[in-house]
Parts: C-alpha cells; structure tokens; sequence
C-alpha cells in the first residue's frame, strides 16, 4: 500500500477518525492495518485464523504470541530499511524513534473471536499513543491493559519528512 508521510503533530488530534494508532506511531496520515499481512499469508480473515488455532489446540497467549510475530513481519517486511527490531532502549540518534507493539487474541468456549493490537511510541521524551479514534495522549509504556501479548520493540527511521518515500 502507499501512504502519505506526516510531519504535522496536530494532524492525529484534527483528524481522529482517520487515523490510528498505528498511523501516529509511523508517522502516517492513512489508518495502517497490519492485520492485512497475516490475511494474505493465512488467507483466511484474522478471527478464522484464531479459531482455526484454538481448534488446533493453542490456548489465548500462545494465539495471541503467534499474531504478533506474524504482525511485526509484516511491518518489517512492508517498511524495511525503515523499522528494525530492537531490545526496548531508547534510540541513540535523533532519526529514530522506539515503537512498542502488542496485542491480544481472545478464542472462548463457543469460538467467539476477538483481537486487536496497538502501537505505543517513544516521542520526544514521552511515551504516548493514539487509541483507535480516540486523541493522542501520554502514557505509561508498562500499562497495556487488555493487551496481553509479548511487547516487540522496533526501531522506527523517521529522517526527514520528504526522506522516506513509500
């Protein structure tokens, strides 16, 4: 997919239904789904792929570990030379950010499915993070609430605004 790089601050607040989680932590003005890899390499929609897992035999965390490494190949794949992973410590120039993402998927008795990931970024000193539709707002990177999943920490280049094209 091509998106548009973004280097208005104000543009995640003025424009919330347009945007993501996912497009604040990359910098991005189009809503970034990342579940659309996992979907074209499982061809399946990503609530038949967990039930299909919990038919198999894997239990929430396992499901939920599994859709994030799934996830965060994609996104390396899709942005490569762009996001790399890391060990969670803050980047050392001033051309990177850190990136966490998590996630969970959730399979109960019955089959019903629910899953969602999120993204959380280290910018300018803070952690902070835009919630589906919700406003930008600071936050605590160790408060993940419903989100159970193993955090992955990348790198994210973000050079110049007109530097990077997709």
């Amino acid at each position: 997919m091509e998106y548009t790089r973004n280097s208005d601050p104000e543009y995640y607040n003025k424009n919330r239904a347009r945007a993501n989680c996912g497009s604040y932590a990359l910098r991005l003005r189009e809503w970034y789904d990342p579940e659309d890899f996992l979907e074209s390499i499982e061809g399946s929609c990503v609530d038949e792929w967990i039930e299909c897992m919990a038919m198999n035999g894997y239990d929430n965390d396992e499901i939920t570990n599994y859709y994030i490494d799934i996830l965060v190949d994609g996104m390396l794949r899709e942005f490569d030379g762009e996001l790399e992973l890391c060990d969670g410590r803050p980047p050392t120039t001033s051309d990177k950010e850190l990136i966490a993402f998590n996630g969970f998927c959730i399979c109960d008795e019955d089959y019903n499915t629910d899953v969602d990931f999120h993204f959380k970024v280290l910018r300018d000193g803070m952690w902070s993070e835009k919630p589906g539709r919700e406003p930008v707002k600071f936050c605590e990177l160790d408060e993940w609430g419903r989100y159970t999943g193993k955090p992955v920490y990348m790198y994210h280049r973000i050079g110049e605004a007109n530097e990077i094209d997709y």
